[in-house]
């Protein structure tokens, strides 16, 4: 997988650089959605430098970018967003299109809300000082759910954090990020263990960063 580029675009910058967006709508169109009844998606990798959140990101920047599904993303990292700039770094995207949301949402005193310009997207962050028990964001997602169709959420890595796990039988599924020769196999296995163990629903991997090792040339020679 090649990094996202510097977004060069005036609007907003929501495309998929990493994941081709018919894919991804395939993939969306699949999810059944209500109104007022959000489907909650989470995305989980067994350790850092995976992608899932570049994966999140580009799952999101579809959704509310290009299908005007009313989205939000909710970021369980407690840690490293602190600023807006910060958000934008993790999520690929520039500061300047992220705004307070007009439209008054649940809330807690430890989350921050920004929206997208001219997008269906809304961001969830936690305040980096403030650490919450499972609980507290479990409450947080059922209230959010009546104000968005869909809700993707970039969990910490299993390796990092038990949060997406003990969140995972809360969500309507969860997807695990594969990193192509970074998994280990015992590490996949246990974050599918531990998520069926915690009564959660998998319907999904997605490998990330695979790289053919073989020319592509190569596969269009005749036979």
């Amino acid at each position: 997988m090649n990094d996202i580029p510097a977004s060069t675009d005036t609007t907003n910058g929501l495309h998929a650089y990493l994941v081709s967006e018919n894919e991804i709508k395939r993939l969306l169109y699949m999810v059944p959605r209500q109104e007022n009844n959000a489907t909650t998606l989470q995305f989980i990798a067994t350790q850092n430098g995976i992608g899932a959140s570049s994966v999140t990101r580009e799952f999101a920047a579809v959704a509310g970018g290009e299908m005007g599904i009313s989205t939000l993303l909710v970021s369980l990292d407690e840690s490293n967003i602190v600023t807006d700039d910060d958000l934008a770094q993790k999520y690929h995207l520039s500061s300047s299109v992220l705004y307070p949301p007009t439209a008054k949402l649940p809330s807690a005193d430890w989350i921050r809300f920004r929206t997208v310009r001219n997008s269906t997207l809304t961001f969830a962050v936690a305040t980096a000082d403030r650490q919450k028990h499972p609980a507290d964001w479990i409450a947080q997602l059922q209230a959010w759910r009546p104000y968005f169709e869909l809700i993707l959420i970039d969990a910490p890595p299993l390796k990092k954090s038990y949060l997406g796990v003990a969140l995972s039988s809360h969500v309507d599924a969860s997807i695990i990020v594969i990193g192509a020769e970074e998994t280990s196999k015992s590490d996949a296995k246990d974050l599918i263990h531990r998520i069926q163990e915690s009564h959660g629903n998998i319907i999904g991997a997605i490998l990330n960063k695979r790289r053919s090792h073989i020319p592509d040339i190569l596969y269009n020679l005749p036979i």
